[in-house]
């Protein structure tokens, strides 16, 4: 396992339990994390610390999903938007054919959605 997934899963799921007391949750019943196809994330590496990092709280058992965001990048020169290739920062327009670097999604690591009991 990474570290850095672990880290991440640490700081998320302190996160999930102050929404869930906040809530007066007894249970997590779902956590859905929302990672950009860019983000340098490794998904099952981040299953995998979930798994770990969530036993003895209430997200224990909870189901676990990652919603994946695809990367989107805006080219200056046509003012257009176009699909990314899931690798890089530096892109190339497939319309004009310009170099590219204003990355608009794919890089997001954030809570999507938490079902409480």
């Amino acid at each position: 396992m990474i570290m850095h997934e672990l880290g991440m899963m640490e700081s998320a799921l302190a996160l999930v339990q102050r929404f869930a007391d906040e809530k007066h949750a007894r249970r997590v019943e779902r956590v859905v994390l929302r990672i950009g196809t860019l983000s340098g994330v490794d998904p099952e590496s981040l299953r995998f610390a979930f798994d770990v990092v969530s036993r003895g709280t209430k997200a224990e058992g909870a189901t676990f999903d990652i919603e994946s965001v695809p990367a989107a990048v805006f080219c200056r020169s046509c003012q257009k938007e176009f699909a990314g290739q899931d690798r890089g920062f530096i892109f190339t327009c497939p319309i004009c054919g310009d170099f590219c670097g204003d990355i608009r999604r794919g890089r997001e690591i954030e809570l999507g959605r938490l079902e409480f009991s």
